[in-house]
C-alpha cells in the first residue's frame, strides 16, 4: 500500500520532492521504483525519498510536455503480490530569488569557481544541455538520459562521500540506471573563448587508458577539422564518483588567450574501469590540481618540417619561445645575462632579421645580435632555464645551430636541483640562426622516464662562433630527423648518484637532500642504521622492502610492505617497524617531510615521531587503502616539528596490521626548510 502524499509543488532549483510511504500488510520487504514520462528525471531511495536527479529550471522545463508539470508513477513491489502503483504530478514553480546554490560537497572552492563568466559547464541541467544543440554535442548515454548522476544519489555507500560543486556532478557509472562500465558517450562543448590562464575541472575514473577522459580541441581558421591540443585520461578506477580535491585537473591555456576551442568529455570504454566522473568546468587564473598539459595552438613552420601534433602537444612548457615576457614573468622560466628582463621582441637576434632563418611559429632564439640589430654577435652570454617538467617520452627533440668545437654553449638537461645530466653543444658555427631540417637534434631521455627535470639553453662563450640559435623543444616517442642529416645529441645515462637526486612521478624541493633521514635506496644499508623489527629485519637484498612500490619515488626505490620480501606474505601479511637513529631538529629545518600511502587510518600503520625516551610526539596514519604504492605528489606529508627545535627525535615507521589494508608505502623522509604539503 502506497500512501498518497497529495499535491506536490516544488520551487525551481530544488532537489527534494517528497517522502513516499509504502507498507506491506504481510511485512514483506518492498522495492520502490519510478515509471512514467518523466521518471528518468527523478531518483527514489529505498526509504521512499523522491528527488530530482538534477534541480529543475522553470525557464527551461525538462518534462515531456514542457509545461513544468512532471508526471511520474511510483511502483511498490514486494515480489509476491501484484505491484501497487501511484500516479503523481510534480509542479515546478517559478522562484525569482532561487538559484543554483554556490555550494560544494567534499571539495574546496575559491573566489573564481562560481563567477558566471568563468563557468564553462556546471552540468546541473542535462535536459537543457540536450536541447541546446548549438552549444553542446551529445552522444550515447548523454543524449538518451538526463539522469547523469544516478550513482551519486542512489548508492548507499557512495552518496555520503560523493564530491560535487553545486547540486550535482556526473558519472557514467550507472548513468540512467544502467551498469557501471557499459554506458558510453561524449559531451562536446562548442565555441569556448579562452579568457584565462587555465581550464580547471574535477575528474576521476578510468585506468589511464585512452578511451576515457577529456580533450581540448582547436579548429584552425579555414580548416574543416579540429585538432587535439591536449588530453587528460584519469587513472582512478576505484573512484566511480568524485571524492575530493585530489580529483582537480587543469589544462594550461595561457597560450590560447583569445582563441576559440572545444572541450570534449568522453567515455568510449564499455569494459573494466569504463567509466568517468566529472564536474564543473571553469576558467581561472588560479589553477587547481593536476596539470594535464600546457596547450598551444599549432604554429606554422618556416623552412623546417615538424613531426605533427606531438610537436605542439608534447612541447616543453612554453618552449616555442613566442612570448619571452610571459615565460619569465609568469611561467617559471629563469633568464640570466642576455636572457634577463626580456621584452616582447627579445631573444630573436638574427632569427628575426635574416630572411634565410628557419623557425616554428613567429619567433626563434639567437644570441647573435640578441640585444638588437647591429649589436655584438659573439659577446652576449647568459642562460635560459625551464621550470621542472616530467619526462613522458623517449626523446627530447629541438632545433639548434651555432657554436664550434670546444665552445661552451648549447643545451643542458638537469635535475630539478641544477645537477647536469647531459650537455649538448652544437659545432655548426655560421650562419647564426637555425636554417633547415639538418638542425633538428635529438637526445635519448628514456632513462629519465617519469622523472622531473629541467632544460637549460646556455651561451657562456664570448669569442668566435660564440652564439647559439634554437627553437621548439618537445618530447616524442621518435628521434625526429626528417632530413636524415639531423644531429644525435647523445643519450642520458644515469649514475646511482644522479638517480638519487631525481623524483619519479613526484616533485622534489630544493631542500629535499639537506638533511635526509631515510632514502631507502639500499635497504641493507638502511637496516644497519635504523632499528628493524618483524618483516623489516634482516633484508636479504637491497630491494627486499620494495614490494609493489616503484612507479612514484625519489631516487632508486621506495618501500611497500605489500608483497615485500619477494611477496613472502602477500600484500597484507607483512608487519614490523623501522626506527631511525636520533636526529637533531634544526630551527631552520623544522618540517618533517615524507611520502606515504596505504592503511585505513585505524592506527595500525603509519609513521610516529618519538622523543629520546620513546614518547610519541606526533604521528600520521594514511587512509588510502587503494594505494599499496606511492602514486604522486598527493602522497607527500608534512609534520611541523618547530616545537622540537634544538632537540633530538626519532622517526618510526610501523605496520602492525596483518589483515585488510595492512600495508604501508613510504619514501624519502627528510627535514626541510619548507613544507612539502
Amino acid at each position: 500500500m502506497i500512501t498518497d502524499p497529495g499535491s506536490i509543488s516544488v520551487p525551481e532549483f530544488t532537489s527534494a520532492v517528497t517522502q513516499l510511504s509504502a507498507t506491506s500488510p504481510d511485512g514483506n520487504s518492498i522495492k520502490l521504483s519510478l515509471a512514467g514520462p518523466d521518471a528518468a528525471l527523478f531518483s527514489i531511495s529505498g526509504d521512499g525519498a523522491i528527488r530530482f536527479a538534477i534541480p529543475p529550471d522553470f525557464q527551461a522545463p525538462a518534462d515531456a510536455d514542457k509545461d513544468n508539470i512532471y508526471q511520474i508513477t511510483a511502483i511498490a513491489d514486494d515480489s509476491y503480490s501484484t505491484p501497487s502503483t501511484l500516479a503523481m504530478l510534480v509542479t515546478v514553480t517559478s522562484c525569482p530569488t532561487c538559484h543554483v546554490a554556490n555550494t560544494s560537497a567534499h571539495v574546496t572552492t575559491d573566489d573564481t569557481t562560481f563567477v558566471a563568466e568563468n563557468v564553462i559547464a556546471s552540468f546541473e541541467f542535462p535536459a537543457q544541455m540536450q536541447q541546446d544543440s548549438v552549444k553542446y554535442t551529445l552522444t550515447g548515454a548523454f543524449a538518451t538520459t538526463t539522469n547523469w548522476n544516478n550513482l551519486e544519489y542512489t548508492n548507499a555507500s557512495l552518496a555520503p562521500i560523493a564530491a560535487r560543486i553545486g547540486e550535482a556532478s556526473v558519472s557514467t557509472c550507472e548513468i540512467g540506471g544502467g551498469g557501471c562500465d557499459g554506458p558510453t558517450g561524449s559531451i562536446t562543448i562548442n565555441d569556448i573563448t579562452i579568457t584565462k590562464d587555465s581550464i580547471t575541472f574535477l575528474m576521476s575514473g578510468g585506468n589511464g587508458g585512452p578511451d576515457v577522459g577529456a580533450q581540448v580541441l582547436y579548429t584552425p581558421p579555414g580548416s574543416p577539422t579540429s585538432q587535439v591540443l591536449g588530453t587528460y585520461n584519469p587513472n582512478s578506477c576505484g573512484d566511480p564518483v568524485l571524492k575530493g580535491d585530489q580529483h582537480y585537473v587543469n589544462f594550461d591555456t595561457s597560450g590560447l588567450i583569445g582563441e576559440k576551442v572545444q572541450i570534449k568529455i568522453f567515455d568510449n570504454a564499455s569494459a573494466g574501469c569504463g567509466f568517468v566522473a566529472f564536474d564543473h568546468l571553469y576558467q581561472t587564473d588560479e589553477p587547481r590540481g593536476t596539470n594535464a598539459g600546457v596547450l598551444s595552438k599549432p604554429l606554422s613552420p618556416l623552412k623546417v618540417t615538424v613531426e605533427g601534433p606531438d610537436t605542439f602537444q608534447k612541447m616543453i612548457p612554453f618552449a616555442s619561445f613566442e612570448n619571452p615576457v610571459d615565460m619569465v614573468a609568469k611561467r617559471g622560466w629563469v633568464g640570466t645575462g642576455a636572457f634577463a628582463s626580456p621584452t616582447a621582441t627579445s631573444w630573436q637576434g638574427t632569427t628575426g632579421t635574416d630572411a634565410n632563418a628557419a623557425r616554428v611559429g613567429d619567433k626563434a632564439i639567437s644570441t647573435c645580435e640578441i640585444a638588437g640589430p647591429g649589436s655584438p654577435c659573439d659577446a652576449p652570454v647568459g642562460t635560459l632555464t625551464s621550470p621542472p617538467f616530467k619526462v613522458t617520452e623517449n626523446y627530447f627533440n629541438f632545433l639548434m645551430h651555432g657554436g664550434d668545437a670546444g665552445k661552451n654553449l648549447g643545451l643542458r638537461l638537469m635535475d630539478t636541483l641544477g645537477n647536469v645530466l647531459l650537455t649538448y653543444s652544437p659545432t655548426s658555427c655560421g650562419p647564426s640562426f637555425v636554417q633547415n631540417d639538418d638542425d633538428w637534434t635529438y637526445i635519448d631521455i628514456s632513462a629519465l622516464n617519469s622523472a622531473y627535470i629541467k632544460a637549460q639553453l646556455f651561451d657562456e662563450e664570448s669569442t668566435g662562433c660564440g652564439f647559439v640559435s634554437t627553437d621548439q623543444w618537445y618530447q616524442s616517442a621518435n628521434a625526429w630527423n626528417p632530413s636524415g642529416n639531423g644531429k644525435d645529441g647523445g643519450k642520458v645515462a644515469l649514475t646511482p648518484a644522479a638517480t638519487a637526486k631525481l623524483g619519479f612521478n613526484v616533485s622534489v624541493a630544493a631542500d629535499a637532500f639537506d638533511q635526509v633521514i631515510g632514502d631507502f635506496d639500499d635497504v641493507i644499508a638502511t637496516a644497519q642504521l635504523w632499528t628493524a623489527t618483524g618483516d623489516f629485519a634482516n633484508p636479504a637484498t637491497v630491494d627486499a622492502w620494495k614490494g609493489v612500490s616503484g612507479a612514484a619515488r625519489v631516487g632508486k626505490s621506495a618501500v611497500s610492505t605489500c608483497e615485500m620480501n619477494a611477496n613472502a606474505k602477500g600484500c597484507d601479511g607483512s608487519t614490523g617497524t623501522l626506527t631511525s637513529p636520533l636526529v637533531s631538529v634544526d630551527a631552520h629545518r623544522p618540517f618533517l617531510n615524507f611520502l606515504m600511502s596505504g592503511g585505513n587510518a585505524n592506527g595500525t600503520a603509519g609513521l610516529k615521531v618519538l622523543d629520546p625516551a620513546g614518547t610519541v610526539i606526533a604521528s600520521y596514519m594514511p587512509n588510502s587503502c587503494d594505494q599499496a604504492s606511492i602514486q604522486g605528489d598527493d602522497n607527500w606529508v608534512t609534520i611541523d616539528l618547530a616545537a622540537q627545535a634544538g632537540k633530538q627525535v626519532q622517526v618510526q615507521v610501523f605496520d602492525n596490521e596483518a589483515g585488510g589494508c595492512g600495508f604501508v608505502s613510504l619514501d624519502h623522509v627528510y627535514l626541510g626548510t619548507e613544507r612539502k604539503k
